[in-house]
């Protein structure tokens, strides 16, 4: 077993979301340090991991973070084979994105 800890916080992130059939795979890049992260997941797992963060989210005053000015940055790439995003109705994009 392998533990990581990788403080980004205060860095530029680069995300990849890689989709597949009956797969997720997320990738952090840490641009200021020499760090990766790599997860693959099932979608069940993804949709209840995107879900608790969600709820987590809710506890943070984000307004008192407004004058925050060290926070780091995050970009995000999605990645899909065969499934143009024009393909999403209104409501399966509902379903799939919990925010």
């Amino acid at each position: 077993m392998s533990s990581f800890f990788n403080c980004a916080a205060y860095d530029d992130v680069d995300t990849t979301i890689r989709l597949d059939d009956h797969v997720v795979f997320l990738a952090l890049k840490i641009k200021n340090k020499d760090s990766d992260v790599h997860i693959t997941l099932n979608p069940f797992q993804t949709r209840i991991l995107a879900k608790y963060l969600t709820v987590a989210l809710t506890q943070i005053d984000f307004k008192s973070l407004a004058e925050e000015k060290h926070f780091g940055d995050l970009t995000v790439q999605i990645e899909q084979e065969n499934l143009p995003e024009e393909n999403f109705t209104e409501e399966e994009y509902a379903w799939a994105v919990p925010f």
